[in-house]
């Protein structure tokens, strides 16, 4: 998989990604496949936490109704890929599931 990257549009201006395919190739290409076919258009950020994280993505967030938010997903989970990296300003992650696997 080449190197790949996309950017998300906000109100308060573009948030650039870089992924790592070497160190998360199932994440980077399930994350790949779900922008083309535009699951994340109109999500928004569902969970603030100022000086720590940001968490969006979840097509729930699309709804009004905000008991849901951050319930969401695809419909599948995907086996984890642990790895050495740490949870570092900038770093990009996906949420897991309640599944340890996950």
């Amino acid at each position: 998989m080449s190197q790949e990257s996309a950017v998300i549009h906000t109100r308060f201006g573009d948030i650039a990604l870089r992924f790592f395919p070497d160190v998360a190739p199932n994440h980077v290409r399930n994350s790949i496949e779900l922008s083309k076919k535009g699951f994340y258009n109109g999500t928004i950020f569902h969970r603030v936490i100022p000086g720590f994280m940001i968490q969006g993505g979840d097509p729930n967030s699309k709804e009004h109704d905000r008991a849901g938010h951050g319930m969401g997903g695809p419909g599948y989970t995907i086996k984890a890929e642990f790895n050495d990296i740490s949870h570092k300003r900038g770093i990009l992650s996906m949420a897991r599931a309640a599944d340890p696997g996950s």
